[in-house]
């Protein structure tokens, strides 16, 4: 039999010579590792909402200042153009988080295909 490293990689991790089985293996594993970015996707979105919250606050609160403290509203300046940022930022990790619950339900279709396999075999 030829020597593929990579398969024969995927064979000795998940015991098994069939390709039925290794490819079954390893779209679990690819499954289960989509529903860690999935997770930590959320987080980040949970984290920047808060943080978009508490820089809103901020502007809002900053702008009973007096007018005449010119580095104040340099800083609100400046915290104005962080705060539109946290919106883009915010907005990849929201297309980022699409694009992992659509690679989730293709990965779940690889894993029932091998599945399938299985069971026909």
């Amino acid at each position: 039999m030829v020597s593929t490293p990579n398969f024969d990689e995927l064979k000795n991790i998940c015991g098994s010579n069939e390709s039925k089985d290794y490819f079954k293996f390893l779209f679990v594993q690819e499954e289960a590792e989509n529903e860690g970015y999935i997770r930590k996707t959320i987080e980040w979105c949970n984290g920047m909402h808060e943080k978009i919250a508490k820089f809103g606050a901020m502007l809002e609160e900053g702008r009973a200042f007096s007018d005449f403290d010119v580095a104040h509203w340099d800083g609100m300046e400046c915290l104005v153009q962080a705060q539109a940022r946290n919106g883009v930022i915010l907005q990849a990790f929201l297309r980022l988080l699409d694009v992992l619950r659509a690679a989730r339900d293709e990965k779940r279709k690889h894993v029932m295909v091998m599945e399938h396999m299985c069971e026909a075999l």
